[in-house]
């Protein structure tokens, strides 16, 4: 995954981010072929105004068998 740099809240301007992870129930969840598989939720929020700057999956790849799993 690309590492991506936010250097402002869009919302405040503010410049210190704080990377966060959802609780424990906070995760996705992927259906595929009767197969459930999961991954927990991280997100960018701002400290100053509290604002999530974004949402992701660290490693979106693991969601899918190995074998569909792009290099």
């Amino acid at each position: 995954m690309k590492e991506v740099k936010i250097e402002n809240c869009p919302f405040c301007g503010g410049e210190q981010m704080l990377e966060v992870k959802f609780g424990s129930m906070g995760g996705v969840t992927i259906n595929l072929v009767g197969k459930l598989r999961s991954a927990p939720v991280f997100a960018t929020v701002c400290r100053d105004c509290g604002n999530f700057v974004r949402s992701y999956i660290k490693n979106p790849e693991k969601l899918f068998p190995k074998k569909e799993r792009r290099e």
